[in-house]
């Protein structure tokens, strides 16, 4: 974890260096000869990636070295869903909150729950043709939160691989893009370590599939 931290701290300078030329030749792109513009497009693409690798990095190796504590407080879960679903800004997500879980309190890390969602809607949207619902339910005094997408599901034998840092399976052509950094659901199982939860994914009922996230409630 020091490791991957320390080189992740010391590539942020040439990183910074490297967005900033390429978004000042994105910004020249009509100006410039066709055959140049794929290869300006490409390595926008690429610069963009790298940046996410490095900062998904360091937010990993500041979570397993205990560094980024959890912050524990009482929040509302389904409110907390309902306003992430709101600043997503994707008019084909659909949250779904009964009534009677709208403002259930549970004691969590509401920024690591948002960073969880955060990734769960975003793999959704590039690996399983979009998120299509967000709801909440609760059983045995833990809380679930559900996450569907509108693909065409996750196969069994990579249900539990998909959560490897970088994998790549045979399912990658198919649901996956090189958009990606790999690193998206291995912080999401991290982040709920943390919060002591769990996370699955299985059939959603509409087809595709129903990431789940499980955590305590911690609050009477």
């Amino acid at each position: 974890a020091r490791f991957a931290s320390s080189v992740s701290h010391e590539l942020r300078s040439p990183l910074t260096t490297l967005v900033t030329g390429s978004e000042l030749i994105a910004r020249q792109r009509d100006q410039l000869p066709e055959r140049l513009r794929s290869t300006v497009d490409h390595l926008v693409a690429d610069v963009g990636r790298f940046q996410r690798l490095v900062e998904e990095l360091l937010e990993l190796s500041r979570t397993e070295a205990h560094v980024d504590e959890a912050i524990l407080e009482l929040v509302p879960l389904g409110d907390l869903v309902r306003n992430h679903g709101k600043r997503s800004g994707d008019s084909t997500l659909t949250v779904d909150i009964a009534p009677d879980l709208a403002h259930v309190p549970v004691l969590t890390d509401k920024r690591r729950v948002d960073r969880v969602l955060t990734n769960l809607v975003e793999n959704a949207r590039t690996h399983g043709g979009g998120a299509a619902v967000l709801s909440v339910g609760m059983a045995d005094e833990r809380v679930h939160i559900y996450v569907d997408d509108a693909g065409r599901g996750v196969p069994d034998a990579e249900r539990e691989r998909i959560f490897e840092r970088f994998y790549r399976g045979p399912s990658a052509g198919r649901r996956g893009s090189s958009s990606g950094t790999g690193l998206g659901l291995a912080l999401v199982v991290e982040h709920v370590r943390v919060l002591g939860g769990e996370v699955r994914v299985e059939d959603a009922p509409s087809g595709g599939a129903r990431f789940v996230v499980e955590l305590p409630r911690g609050a009477a």
